[in-house]
């Protein structure tokens, strides 16, 4: 499907983890080392876990580490100290709960082990303005049941 696209390239990991990147993009952010990686509120202690992907996605991006780099590289869409985050929607998850404690994994580690609760793909966008300003955007999208897939068949219009 990609064929005509020489910057996208298509692997899969040997745990079948499918990864669809377009090579000209920055990766960067993705490669940041966390240090410690926690999947409960900061404020909190662990039985008050991280409830669905965009909180789960929140825990990563407010690490000190991904804050500390978003900083040194002026990139947009992520946290800092003196600012907040928007996320995208999906915060609470359907009741299930990402748990957990991660040492020394990159960004992309730490999505991919969403995953592991919130079966789906994980998106990352890398965008630049026409000043060459940076804005990165991170979201979860869910596996959808087959049924949203399956094409109905939709009876004909009679004519009258």
């Amino acid at each position: 499907m990609f064929d005509v696209d020489p910057q996208m390239r298509v692997t899969q990991d040997g745990d079948g983890t499918v990864r669809m990147v377009e090579t000209d993009v920055p990766n960067d952010v993705l490669d940041v080392k966390i240090h410690r990686l926690a999947f409960y509120r900061s404020d909190a202690s662990e039985s008050d876990p991280v409830h669905g992907p965009g909180m789960a996605l929140f825990a990563i991006l407010r690490t000190p580490e991904v804050m500390a780099f978003g900083k040194a590289h002026n990139i947009g869409g992520l946290p800092s100290p003196d600012k907040g985050l928007v996320l995208p929607g999906n915060c609470c998850g359907s009741g299930r709960i990402v748990t957990g404690e991660l040492d020394d994994v990159t960004v992309s580690q730490g999505l991919d082990y969403v995953l592991k609760t919130f079966p789906g793909f994980w998106l990352y966008e890398n965008c630049r303005d026409s000043e060459g300003g940076r804005t990165v955007f991170f979201n979860f999208y869910p596996n959808l049941p087959a049924s949203v897939y399956t094409r109905k068949r939709v009876p004909p219009l009679e004519n009258k």
